[in-house]
């Protein structure tokens, strides 16, 4: 730790001796919970848990915008093994991936981040994701009447100028405009021709990191405090058992720090958000928000397998230079099934995502005795494309996390998760692969070839993408929060991420939860200062 540094928090301790946090209100930059004063209580207009992307957004738009915010983080700056610890959960279904030094997701990342798929550290799971970009589709609201719990409460209309601003102030390519370019609608024309659909993201040079876009802003705001080191344990509630009063924040030192404020943003992820409201359970006995049961419930993830490979044909040496992965930051494309198949044959959508994978002088050789024709982009000959073949999962009730009996270092209750599927998820991945075979190869795309390992659910590793177990709905009887994404029966208790999708149909989650995360930043905006004077008149 350098000189300056120490200073600063020698300063701060000094301060905390002589001002109570509770009537404060100067800035104390980024603080630790051990550099907070004993039994201190810290107040502030709004109260964000969880500084991954969508935390970060909404704290700093608010503070931006003169709130009062104070940012809780469990991890600190520097990763933490027995802080990352807590995210330890126990499988009662299919395994997710789990941390692997040699694994093969993540190779650009320290071996202590390699596979896994949270991250308790300052910028939560920003400081692994990769950098893709992806506007859900207008459809990908509707509700499908063949899929159970399919319906969104809100429309693609709903968040498209969230898309827009965000996109435009992170400095992300223009997805719309990609959408009319000549060579992609030619491309579209072409296989919507075999019944193919084609679909655009925008993929960065260098991923979006809290720490990075987020870290200097955070620091020199006079509005915005950060704090580093706190657990967030439990949610109190007011006497009216609607209102959350307190947030009991803990430290692995076994420092205690109550946060206050007039609204409370869990922007924990979906694991986490939905393991704070079932453990608050202190007042109401089921916990927070789930007087309905449905906390935890209907969570799904993006199965994904990458074993199959695609045998370039016409069409992909015609469009091949659409199809390349580098040099980012670039657009990239990913194909499925057409919205008339799905529907008729009452379908799941299924992503391909097709990776060139570029020629040896093995391969080269092999090409020019077979006399296949040349598949070239401007990176290279491409020998093959790799197959990445991405499941949407049906939303169901007995897919779940819920606490389990085992305890963590903090003395809370760990979780079980219970990932499962459906015969509709099984005959949908079938049906599927059956269609897209015969449909890439008449489109001209390619031939596939999965050996003897065709994508299956048993086969398939998790995406990373926890979502649905605060699920938004239009009534508490069917889902956890509401439009705005305020838990259902509090006045005060928001939840932002993909926790609070219905469904998962698009692979890439991170710009609809970013758009999310926008979107309420407004909607508290324009009510905090409304309730602050209500709730400053009633004292």
């Amino acid at each position: 730790m350098n000189t300056t540094v120490q200073s600063e928090r020698r300063w701060q301790k000094a301060k905390n001796l002589f001002f109570p946090l509770s009537f404060t209100k100067m800035h104390y930059l980024f603080t630790d919970i051990l550099e907070i004063g004993e039994q201190a209580t810290l107040r502030r207009q709004v109260v964000v848990v969880g500084s991954g992307i969508a935390g970060a957004e909404v704290a700093t738009y608010l503070a931006r915008h003169g709130l009062e915010v104070v940012l809780v983080e469990s991890g600190r700056e520097q990763f933490d093994p027995a802080i990352q610890a807590l995210n330890d959960v126990t499988f009662l279904g299919k395994r997710h991936r789990e941390l692997n030094p040699n694994s093969y997701y993540h190779r650009y990342l320290p071996p202590a981040l390699r596979g896994v798929s949270r991250v308790r550290q300052f910028g939560g799971t920003s400081n692994i994701w990769t950098g893709k970009w992806k506007y859900f589709q207008p459809s990908d609201f509707e509700k499908r009447e063949w899929i159970p719990n399919s319906e969104w409460p809100i429309k693609f209309g709903d968040l498209l100028e969230y898309y827009r601003s965000t996109a435009k102030d992170y400095g992300f390519g223009d997805l719309e405009a990609e959408a009319v370019r000549l060579e992609i609608m030619a491309l579209r024309s072409k296989v919507e021709a075999a019944g193919l659909k084609v679909s655009s993201f925008y993929w960065e040079q260098t991923p979006t990191r809290t720490a990075k876009r987020f870290g200097d802003e955070m620091r020199q705001s006079k509005n915005l405090q950060v704090l580093m080191g706190a657990t967030a344990t439990e949610l109190l509630l007011d006497e009216s058992r609607q209102r959350v009063s307190k947030v009991v924040c803990r430290s692995l030192e076994e420092k205690e720090v109550t946060v206050e404020g007039e609204a409370v943003v869990l922007a924990m992820g979906a694991f986490e958000s939905a393991r704070l409201l079932l453990a608050s359970d202190r007042q109401l006995t089921c916990g927070i928000g789930n007087q309905h049961d449905l906390v935890g419930r209907f969570y799904i993830d993006h199965p994904k397998n990458h074993t199959g490979s695609l045998r370039p044909g016409a069409l992909t040496r015609e469009y091949a230079k659409e199809l390349q992965f580098a040099p980012k930051p670039r657009f990239c494309t990913c194909f499925a099934l057409d919205d008339k198949t799905q529907r008729e044959e009452k379908l799941l959508e299924h992503s391909l995502y097709i990776k060139p994978i570029y020629e040896t002088r093995l391969g080269a050789l092999r090409r020019i005795l077979t006399l296949r024709p040349t598949c070239q982009d401007n990176n290279g000959i491409v020998d093959h494309y790799r197959v990445n073949f991405i499941v949407e999962q049906v939303p169901h009730r007995d897919s779940r996390i819920m606490l389990s009996n085992e305890r963590d270092a903090l003395g809370k209750r760990k979780l079980a998760v219970n990932w499962c599927f459906t015969d509709q998820d099984r005959y949908s991945i079938a049906k599927t692969l059956q269609i897209l075979t015969e449909r890439v190869e008449k489109s001209g795309l390619g031939t596939f070839d999965f050996g003897e390992n065709p994508p299956s659910l048993e086969a398939a590793t998790d995406a990373a993408h926890q979502m649905g177990t605060t699920r938004m709905a239009n009534r508490p009887e069917e889902g956890v929060v509401d439009t705005d994404c305020r838990v259902f029966g509090t006045d005060n208790l928001y939840i932002l991420g993909s926790a609070v999708f219905p469904t998962g149909p698009s692979y890439s989650p991170t710009f609809t939860i970013l758009a999310l995360a926008r979107r309420l930043g407004q909607h508290l905006r324009q009510t905090i200062p409304l309730q602050s004077a209500a709730n400053m008149a009633k004292q």
